[in-house]
């Protein structure tokens, strides 16, 4: 996902509101199941000529953490009539607190998997370490500030809460055997309302976020962009995964709040 992300320097040349740094009081997400449409939105001049998928996410509550789920399946043609078929089955089990953070992902492309499984701790202002055991054995250090990936989605409904436009931080995943992910999201369009045929969702506001995911603090472009409608809950609609080459819109497509198990 690679597209002109100068919203660091906008920012500071119109003298617009402070960036939130850190993850604040955690913002009331919801348990639910979400399955998800995929469709090609643009090909930027790339060799894809065809794209379709679909994506499954469910978050449990489990009182002291979030177990969550992603399924992911999209296929891709090219013009010389080739495919490529991706999936990915990624489950996590993550501390309300932000303390401690448990991965699974198992990524496939054609008849090729990976497996990465690995724990990550964090002491709040001081480094974190995360630790890897398959497929080989590795242990990272986390700089301070890092969050994991549900503190990230309450950092960012919270900074929109008050008022704030951007959200800067360092986000451990998982999904990548090298590197914690520098995130940097701009906030759009919070308090609106918007329709939808999910009636938990009708009467919530919503806001819409961009967020730029870089390998390195010094690189101007990201190496990775979404955008997507949070509801104040946390319920993502109307995705757009910018993969470089091509674009993959994700819509809402089946939607069910699950209990809290507390």
């Amino acid at each position: 996902m690679t597209r002109p992300f100068a919203w660091l320097a906008l920012a500071a040349f119109l003298g617009l509101p402070a960036i939130a740094q850190a993850a604040p009081t955690p913002a009331a997400l919801a348990a639910h199941r979400a399955f998800y449409r995929l469709t090609l939105a643009s090909t930027e001049n790339s060799g894809v000529t065809n794209a379709s998928g679909a994506m499954e996410y469910q978050v449990i509550d489990g009182c002291d953490g979030w177990a969550t789920q992603q399924r992911l399946d999209m296929t891709v043609l090219d013009r010389e009539g080739g495919d490529t078929h991706t999936t990915s089955d990624y489950s996590t089990w993550e501390a309300k607190d932000g303390r401690s953070f448990r991965f699974r992902i198992a990524q496939g492309t054609n008849d090729q998997t990976v497996v990465r499984v690995g724990f990550a701790e964090i002491t709040p202002g001081k480094p974190g370490v995360a630790v890897y055991t398959q497929p080989n054995a590795k242990r990272l250090t986390l700089p301070a500030g890092t969050v994991f990936p549900m503190a990230q989605t309450e950092a960012v409904l919270e900074a929109a809460r008050t008022g704030k436009m951007f959200v800067a931080l360092p986000v451990f995943d998982g999904t990548s055997d090298s590197m914690v992910e520098n995130t940097f999201s701009v906030i759009t369009a919070h308090g609106e309302t918007v329709p939808t045929s999910f009636a938990p969702l009708s009467k919530l506001p919503s806001l819409f976020v961009h967020i730029g995911y870089f390998g390195d603090r010094s690189q101007a472009l990201p190496d990775m962009l979404l955008a997507m409608r949070y509801w104040d809950n946390g319920v993502a609609d109307a995705l757009s995964m910018d993969f470089g080459n091509f674009t993959m819109n994700g819509t809402l497509a089946q939607f069910k709040l699950l209990p809290h198990h507390c």
